[in-house]
This record gives structure tokens, sequence and C-alpha cells, in this order.
């Protein structure tokens, strides 16, 4: 993707870890709910409130873990360097004084003059930088869902993020909106739902390599989210396919 002039708009990022690199400079704001970011090994949450800098050419880790709404800047480097702004690019994300960041929530469809203006302010703002989350979900959850057989415990996961058990479900819970084990067992069941779709693995062959204990197991969990057996949503829903079996 080119930039030739900036580009204001406001974007929804998904609940999946993916990578980026692009030729423009591009600065997020957050307005509702979160985006785990990292830039450089460096992770931020943004937030309401909070600007994250990525430069041209740095490659960058992102994931929402729920419903969000992020105002996305992207920037020409030329543009930038033209208006002598590139000093935001090379700063750590940061918290905005509160009327800046109102302005700001209402960038989307101001000209060009106007958003210079904007970042002009926010260059020379008088801002506190954010600090590294404890709970880096970008790093936890993609390991967590790429090993789902794996007999997860949420108290490991404290662990790794230096948390007592009880801080880290709170803070899950908050970022997800599930507690960490309702946000495993849908995890789970969405890969079951997969593999039953696109293998004909049996039951008890997909139960185990989605962590389950058994197929009985899964089979009630499964009824208790979808209302019908795992036998029953399969006849339903399954396509023909070559014989396969799921990868644990």
């Amino acid at each position: 993707m080119t930039v030739v002039r900036p580009v204001i708009e406001t974007r929804a990022y998904p609940d999946r870890a993916l990578s980026d690199r692009h030729a423009f400079h591009q600065l997020l704001l957050g307005l509702a709910g979160c985006v785990e970011l990292e830039v450089g090994g460096r992770g931020v949450r943004v937030e309401s409130g909070v600007l994250a800098p990525i430069g041209a050419g740095d490659e960058h880790h992102y994931l929402a873990p729920r419903d969000n709404a992020t105002l996305v800047l992207d920037l020409p480097v030329a543009w930038c360097e033209a208006l002598r702004l590139e000093a935001l690019f090379a700063g750590r994300p940061r918290r905005l004084p509160e009327g800046l960041a109102a302005r700001g929530r209402h960038l989307e469809g101001a000209s060009a003059p106007a958003l210079a203006g904007w970042l002009s302010e926010v260059l020379v703002a008088s801002a506190p930088p954010v600090r590294e989350p404890r709970l880096r979900l970008l790093q936890l959850l993609p390991e967590i869902e790429a090993d789902l057989a794996r007999p997860w415990r949420v108290r490991d996961w404290a662990a790794r993020c230096h948390l007592a058990e009880a801080a880290f479900a709170r803070q899950f819970r908050a970022l997800t909106g599930q507690s960490p084990h309702a946000w495993l067992v849908a995890r789970r069941l969405a890969r079951a739902r997969t593999l039953m779709d696109e293998s004909t693995a049996s039951l008890t062959e997909i139960a185990l390599a989605c962590g389950f204990a058994d197929a009985a197991h899964f089979s009630r969990a499964f009824r208790a989210r979808h209302g019908l057996s795992p036998r029953e949503w399969r006849r339903r829903h399954r396509r023909p396919v070559s014989r396969s079996s799921p990868s644990r």
C-alpha cells in the first residue's frame, strides 16, 4: 500500500495476532476497547487516549482481544519531514492530555492543515509515556491457541505475567470480556468446530486435540454452548472432505 497524502480513518482490529510493515508512518489513537501492539520488541496497550507511533519500515504485531475502535493516521514520510514531525515516531507511546485526545477523536475527515496543527500540538504537549503492560496478551494468547491440547492452568498464565492469579483473572476479564477459563473453553470449541467441519477425524480424536479430557467432556461443553451434541452439529454442517487426523 502506498500513501501519498494523509489518511485518517477509524478501524477495528481483529482478535488474532497479525504482523505488518509499511513504507509510511502511522499513529494509533485509542478510542474504545484496546489493541495490543508490539513495535521493536516493546509492547503497549492502545486504549482510550493512548497515542502509539509506528515508524515507516518498522515491523509490528497486533491483536485486539475484544470489540475495539482505533483512530489510525497513515502519514507519508515526506509529508512528515516537510512539517518537521519526525520526532513523533522516535518517541514512545504516551497518554495524551484529555483535551488534546478529545480533539483527536474528531480528526476523521479533517483537512491536512487541521491535521498538521493537531500533530504539532501533540509534538510539544507534555504527556507521560505509557508503561508496558505486565499482561501481554499478544504474547500469551497466540501461544495458547497454537497448543490447545495442552492442559493449561490459569496459575501458570498468571506466573508468566508476574501477577497473582486473582489479579491476572481480573485483568484478563477486563480485556477480553471473559474469564480465563471461559475464554479457553470458547477457543477449544471453536477449534473443534473447524475440525469437525474440515476433517473426518473421530469425535474422540477431536476432543483430545482440542484439550478436552474425553469425548464425553467435549460433548457436555459443546451442548452447553450450542444446544446440540457434536454429532448432531457435524451432521448438519459437515461438507465432504478426505480422511485426515487433527493436528495437536
